[in-house]
């Protein structure tokens, strides 16, 4: 078991990037190291899959390929570097390919958070909901999360259907963490000028950046430059 973990660790972290951060592991000799050292459980398991037989439209995977830099970020303050990953969204995992039919899937047991492409993905549970999602905004008081969900929409025979293939279908909602509970959250103004807990001349003063910088209370983007604005302010 030790020698596969091997293997698999050598296959997953061997694209790893060299850096002069000295957080960071530089090279994949050292990652490979410090992985093994810690063993499989404490970062994922490695799976074969087989392609389905049956051609499906669309993916249950977030990003269009597998391309992606990705640094993990440990509970120990340890990370590592990765371009071969992507989220899949019916399991809720991030996976790795170490070939073309098997995958190293992570887990979140030793990890703090994925920052793929300049992105912040963390994990949450719920009300009996275990979810990754993407931390649009977060402060002391509270985060915008983004998640993400996946619909399978079964093909049908029916020319009045134009549904001939099977078909995955991904959809983003938008949800606020507080006190550690989780819920629905829309990007509005109404919504966003709430979160400055009553203070009008302060909700005032964020209205008018917005509008003289002209930015969207809708747009996630601007969003993020309006709370920042309104946590300095």
């Amino acid at each position: 078991m030790k020698n596969l973990f091997a293997i698999i660790a050598l296959f997953v972290f061997g694209t790893a990037m060299a850096q002069t951060n000295n957080n960071v592991t530089e090279n994949a000799s050292s990652t490979f190291n410090s992985i093994s050292q810690a063993g499989a459980n404490d970062f994922g398991a490695a799976a074969m899959f087989v392609n389905p037989a049956r051609e499906v439209q669309g993916s249950i995977h977030l990003f269009e390929d597998w391309e992606n830099n990705a640094v993990i970020h440990t509970n120990g303050n340890q990370k590592f570097l990765l371009r071969n990953i992507n989220l899949n969204l019916k399991r809720n995992t991030f996976e790795s390919k170490i070939s073309k039919d098997s995958l190293f899937t992570f887990n979140f047991n030793n990890i703090e958070k994925f920052v793929i492409n300049n992105r912040v993905y963390k994990n949450y549970y719920f009300d009996d909901d275990n979810r990754v999602y993407e931390v649009i905004y977060e402060d002391d008081e509270f985060q915008i999360l983004k998640g993400f969900t996946l619909k399978f929409v079964e093909g049908s025979a029916n020319p009045m259907l134009n549904r001939s293939n099977d078909k995955y279908i991904q959809k983003e909602s938008y949800y606020i963490r507080k006190d550690g509970k989780i819920k629905t959250f829309k990007l509005k103004k109404s919504k966003i000028l709430k979160l400055v807990n009553g203070d009008e001349a302060k909700a005032d003063k964020i209205e008018s950046y917005a509008k003289d910088n002209k930015l969207s209370f809708k747009r996630e983007y601007d969003v993020q430059k309006i709370l920042e604005y309104s946590a300095k302010n």
